[in-house]
């Protein structure tokens, strides 16, 4: 009997790895049907990946009709399995106006789950919502504690773009020009839009950057 059990595991394992090998390479072609078809197929033995990857089909609108509730479906399926990229994903649809049961709250505490065990771009979604109140009151200290976390801790870059502002407009913390231009460098200097933005419209290049901060000395 174990042996029957083993042999079937085998035969699953099997069709699971080939399935999946099949859409990938069919997704590698763009050959978008064919991929749907063998990510199912995985997905039908348990393969969170092949859920996801579904998902972002869908999400994306990869060679069929962009399906936001059908992206959520195969995200949510993925999720349930502990896959966390596949969570985070479930968050940012919620947070899209044009899925038809979009809903911050929701939003806000999946980023929330998700921020508790680590996961860096949560962080930083979850201080934008704080900083934006989106699902929840605003509240600009607890905002600068997610960016805090998302970049100093996890080295998640564009949250840099949104402590970067906070130290700019003077939100949840002190002004303090320098730290705002210190902590929206890097991004600048590799183009991401927050963090030029930043840059730009606070002037930031006119002030010396504050070499001397370090996370947690100011607290």
């Amino acid at each position: 009997m174990i042996r029957i059990f083993l042999l079937v595991i085998l035969f699953v394992n099997s069709i699971f790895g080939s399935a999946f090998e099949e859409a990938q390479s069919a997704l590698k072609n763009k050959q978008y049907e064919k991929a749907i078809e063998f990510f199912r197929q995985s997905a039908k033995y348990g393969n969170d990946e092949a859920n996801f990857k579904l998902g972002i089909i869908y999400y994306k609108g990869n060679g069929v009709k962009k399906d936001l509730s059908l992206a959520m479906k195969y995200f949510q399926r993925a999720s349930a399995a502990g896959h966390l990229k596949a969570k985070y994903n479930t968050g940012v649809i919620y947070a899209t106006k044009s899925y038809e049961k979009h809903n911050y709250k929701e939003a806000y505490k999946i980023f929330e789950e998700l921020s508790i065990v680590n996961y860096p771009s949560a962080q930083n979604k979850l201080g934008l919502f704080l900083l934006h109140g989106l699902g929840v009151d605003k509240d600009y200290k607890k905002a600068v504690k997610w960016f805090e976390e998302a970049y100093f801790i996890n080295h998640y870059l564009p949250a840099s773009c949104n402590l970067a502002l906070m130290y700019a407009s003077g939100k949840g913390v002190f002004p303090n020009f320098g730290r705002a231009r210190e902590l929206a460098q890097e991004g600048y200097d590799k183009n991401l839009p927050m963090c030029v933005k930043v840059y730009k419209d606070f002037n930031l290049h006119k002030y010396h950057e504050d070499k001397g901060f370090k996370y947690g000395f100011y607290k």
